[in-house]
């Protein structure tokens, strides 16, 4: 069970939340609304299958939450006190945000509207699936292959009593609505106006605008020259506050992202947070959810903004004095805090993770004591789950790094094998949260060594920025003294050391079982190994030329090819296994395919390639049960094969025996 998007009641009483689930049979992730009281009690509070965006009215009256019903997506709003969910508005394709207004009657919700042919990017042929497609961008791994239709801010009345009305209209998204507190005003991040040549080319650049209900006018409020997202109005309604930064188009992760406050009728934005060093918002990397990070709320007092802050691998909420004069920790420690809210008396709900803990709810009293009260997971006291032990080696320049190491449970062996993993990004970070892959191959008698070189995020722009350019360079060298420290924590065997990662991670992992003889196998995920190919056919293509700092422009692409990890293929001759998604428009599958086909063509038969149908660049956190659990199977059988631990025996080497059941699982598909 995991749980998120805690919402508490403005009164305190109880925090509603979003709990998901496997379905094996249908194959499908399941999702409703529940309870968790403040004082005890845990229970459904919606009877969907796909329920979600909890968002509890001001006034604590009634419950609005986006589910599916006979086949169609609605807005509904359920009365706390009990009764029937009330449908608001139309259906829609795509329901993406909702907002309740300050008076509990209306609520603001982001929803797919029809293609317009005028302003349109790309019009789809629902009958054959044929698309016209007359400007970048033309697909999203969020979302897929795009269809012309926009998201767009829908007022209606919360009992449903007349249809919805569409406020804002043309060619961009609305995101992550809220209101003003006179009701007048709705803030939301979107890219108004920008020419083709911007959309085409900056694909980042994002503003927060705020539009008049009653006649539609809109008002950008944030500067025009950076990342804006996750508006809040202040209670007296002066400022918005916001995450974001000012360093133009790039939301990739080399620039902090700030807690930003600028007037809601337009003005100079400031930084509550520039000092810190540190990044606004959720970064850490696990595979058991993908997500938004939480807008920035404001204290009952207006006095301060509290936001999630990323810090050397943990994620936190801090609060932040309105007049620039300081932050304070409100909820920290080595843990993963992805999602918050805050009552009127300023109990603080939130969804939580460690390494140990996949995922509960918990509250913090206004004066300090902390409740869990969820217990979402109690089958996991009968498993053994393996806690980190963090270490710290320096680079060669001197640079303090970032580890962790996960041992086997009761090592069967005086020197067991290890796995090296490496997170993607390049600017996300490893830390103090749950990862089912690493406990998997530690209960298989492997230890796992992980950690964050240099271009991880949370510990500061420097850090993240070292690797501008040198892809393959100081990164390697970092990841290469990470594996180092952890030797240094106990007694491994040199000869069956492995080495994974996915995206980024997958990058490195090639790289590196093209440029070192340190590794005994390899498992490559969802990588980018031609960097020619990719920035041609990614939907993100320019985020990796302004990351490796030339262009195909430059030389005819050149030296991205002389950067890309497939340039070294006849040098791999450690195992590898190859594991991508079809589905996946971030990195496409033939950036999978080449090195696949490459490399069987060298001869390299001890190459292999697993791919799957689903969910795209995420779906080790958000795709399908059985896709992910063939996935965790196959790195797994694959590292059991050619690391060998001790008393597991490996599958024959045979077609499918890397998706067959670990020892002591439950097959898939029982007889």
């Amino acid at each position: 069970m995991l749980a998120g998007d805690p919402q508490i009641a403005p009164d305190g009483s109880a925090v509603f939340y979003r709990r998901s689930w496997f379905d094996r049979d249908a194959d499908e992730i399941r999702g409703a609304i529940y309870r968790a009281g403040r004082d005890g009690g845990d229970r459904a509070f919606t009877a969907g299958t796909n329920d979600r965006l909890p968002r509890v009215a001001p006034d604590g009256s009634a419950l609005a939450f986006v589910g599916e019903r006979d086949g169609k997506t609605r807005v509904f709003v359920l009365r706390l006190d009990g009764g029937e969910a009330t449908a608001i508005g139309e259906d829609y394709p795509k329901v993406t945000a909702l907002a309740w207004a300050p008076d509990s009657k209306r609520i603001a919700f982001a929803a797919t509207t029809p293609h317009d042919p005028a302003t349109a990017r790309v019009f789809h042929d629902a009958k054959s699936g044929a698309r016209h497609v007359r400007m970048l961008p033309f697909k999203s791994d969020a979302d897929g292959l795009l269809d012309g239709t926009r998201a767009h801010l829908f007022v209606a009345d919360a009992d449903g009593s007349a249809s919805a009305r569409q406020v804002t209209s043309g060619d961009f998204d609305v995101n992550g609505p809220a209101w003003s507190p006179d009701g007048t005003r709705v803030a939301f991040c979107a890219r108004v106006d920008l020419p083709p040549v911007v959309t085409e080319s900056a694909t980042a650049l994002s503003d927060i605008h705020v539009v008049d209900v009653a006649s539609g006018a809109l008002t950008r409020v944030s500067g025009g020259d950076g990342v804006a997202m996750h508006p809040s109005f202040s209670r007296d309604g002066a400022e918005i506050a916001y995450i974001g930064h000012r360093h133009g188009d790039d939301g990739g992760g080399r620039f902090d992202y700030e807690v930003m406050v600028a007037p809601s009728d337009g003005g100079e934005p400031r930084s509550l947070s520039a000092g810190l060093g540190r990044t606004a918002g959720d970064v850490l990397a696990g595979d058991l959810r993908s997500g938004a990070s939480s807008p920035p709320v404001w204290s009952t007092d207006d006095r301060d903004v509290l936001v999630q802050i990323s810090d050397e691998g943990s994620c936190g909420v801090r609060a932040f004095a309105r007049n620039g004069g300081g932050t304070r920790i409100v909820a920290g420690g080595e843990r993963h805090i992805f999602g918050f809210s805050v009552a009127r008396d300023g109990a603080l709900a939130f969804a939580y993770s460690t390494p140990t803990v996949p995922a509960e709810v918990a509250v913090l009293e206004p004066y300090g004591g902390e409740r869990t009260l969820t217990n979402l997971n109690p089958w996991l006291a009968d498993k053994h789950v393996g806690a980190p032990k963090r270490f710290r080696p320096r680079a060669d320049d001197g640079t303090v790094l970032d580890g962790w190491l996960i041992t086997p449970p009761a090592s069967r062996e005086e020197r067991p094998p290890l796995v090296l993993e490496v997170h993607g990004g390049p600017h996300g970070a490893y830390g103090h949260t749950f990862f089912f892959e690493f406990q998997v191959l530690a209960a298989q008698g492997i230890a796992v060594a992980y950690g964050n070189p240099r271009g991880s995020q949370s510990y500061g722009h420097a850090y993240a920025d070292a690797i501008l350019g040198d892809w393959g360079g100081i990164d390697a060298a970092d990841v290469l003294r990470i594996l180092d420290g952890a030797l240094e924590q106990g007694r491994f065997d040199l000869a069956r050391i492995g080495v994974a990662g996915g995206s980024y991670g997958g990058f490195m992992t090639t790289w590196l079982v093209g440029h070192s003889d340190r590794f005994a196998a390899g498992v490559s995920m969802r990588a980018v190994n031609d960097f020619v190919s990719e920035i041609g056919a990614s939907d993100l293509g320019w985020f990796l030329e302004r990351e490796v700092s030339t262009k195909y422009a430059d030389d005819a692409g050149r030296r991205l090819f002389e950067g890309s990890p497939m340039r070294a293929a006849s040098a791999i001759d450690a195992p590898l296994l190859i594991d991508h998604s079809e589905r996946d428009y971030r990195c496409p599958i033939d950036q999978g395919e080449q090195l696949f086909t490459i490399l069987r063509r060298l001869g390299k038969s001890n190459c292999e390639f697993v791919r799957f149908t689903d969910k795209g660049h995420e779906m080790s956190r958000a795709g399908k049960p059985r896709s992910r659990i063939l996935r965790l199977r196959a790195i797994a059988h694959w590292f059991i094969r050619h690391l060998k631990p001790a008393g597991v025996t490996g599958e024959p080497d045979e077609a499918g025996a890397l998706f067959r059941p670990l020892t002591g699982e439950d097959p898939l598909d029982p007889a």
